[in-house]
């Protein structure tokens, strides 16, 4: 069978096995491409996605009440598996800062400095800040998030000190492969685009990205994209999804990444590349709905510079907003 048709069959297999886990108490395997890439597993590189981390409001006040203001307690069912990644990459929803002013929404994040030594303690490499709560104390809270991140030892994309680092490619080296990253924002906001000499995010303005993608493929063995896109609560992609995700594969992404929905939405095989549309939260304070109770954390591991396996991992939150392997729930 041609290698591009195993891929796709192993992926429809996978997608199934992880419907089923939604539904059972089915644990989902490590679909891998093919048997000789078992072989291979020895010398694997490991990729963890993660969803939302917001650490602020009710999430910070059950950290203080039950957690004894120690923020790894948020992370207790699911560390070992982040500790175990070679490369962790989730999306930050909002400064960690305790400067600047709140801008004026109800809905305005912003989380304790103390905070990121839980985020270095579990493992997290790097994060993306192209998303719609990164200005909510503006430029100024951004841009001690910059600094906080920095000092932890986090890297952080999509966002910078101007419009060139904001979309320039973060590259991270493992085992002889790069692993680059590009993150934008297709919600906003317009007014923390980041310009020639201002600070601020990476918009999802299509030349861009194609300009980005592009240059960034030249410098990198796989390629991945993270989109701050869709619509909220929504538990499919939309059709502006689908265009952003596959013009980024069309341009030379190996994997895009989405967030912004809390929920989580499909998981695509596209060409010879990897698309998950939302990931929902991962650390948040959102139990309205069965939808926000649940997520998913995506583990992709890599061989000889190519995509050999796809996991999605279901998770689910108890009442202390802490993430937990479906399979492992109490």
């Amino acid at each position: 069978m041609p290698k591009h048709k195993q891929w796709f069959v192993v992926f429809l297999a996978g997608f199934f096995i992880f419907f089923i886990s939604w539904i059972g108490d089915f644990t989902p395997s490590l679909y891998v491409r093919s048997a000789r890439d078992r072989e291979t597993l020895d010398s694997t590189i490991k990729l963890v996605f993660v969803g939302d981390v917001m650490m602020d409001r009710s999430v910070r006040r059950v950290v203080e009440t039950d957690g004894a203001g120690d923020y790894m307690f948020l992370f207790k069912y699911i560390r070992e598996m982040l500790v175990g990644a070679d490369i962790l990459f989730g999306n930050l929803e909002g400064p960690i800062s305790d400067i600047g002013k709140r801008r004026g929404s109800i809905y305005s994040f912003r989380m304790d400095p103390i905070s990121v030594e839980a985020l270095r303690g579990v493992g997290f490499d790097i994060v993306s800040l192209a998303n719609n709560h990164m200005g909510d104390y503006g430029r100024e809270a951004m841009e001690d998030t910059f600094s906080r991140l920095g000092s932890a030892g986090i890297l952080y994309v999509g966002a910078g000190k101007s419009e060139n680092e904001a979309i320039a490619p973060v590259i991270l080296e493992r085992g002889g492969t790069r692993v680059g990253f590009l993150a934008f924002s297709d919600v906003g906001p317009v007014w923390m685009r980041a310009g020639p000499a201002l600070s601020g995010i990476a918009l999802a303005d299509p030349d861009i990205i194609t300009s980005a993608i592009r240059q960034a493929r030249m410098s990198v063995d796989i390629l991945v994209v993270s989109y701050h896109f869709g619509e909220e609560y929504k538990t499919h992609f939309q059709k502006r999804q689908e265009d952003l995700a596959h013009r980024a594969i069309d341009e030379g992404a190996d994997i895009v990444i989405g967030h912004h929905p809390h929920v989580p939405e499909e998981i695509e095989y596209y060409k010879n590349g990897v698309i998950a549309y939302s990931l929902g939260n991962f650390i948040f304070d959102q139990a309205f709905s069965a939808d926000t109770k649940r997520a998913l954390l995506l583990k992709i591991t890599l061989a000889k510079k190519k995509i050999i396996a796809v996991e999605p991992v279901p998770i689910v939150f108890n009442e202390y907003f802490q993430p937990i392997i479906k399979t492992l729930q109490h």
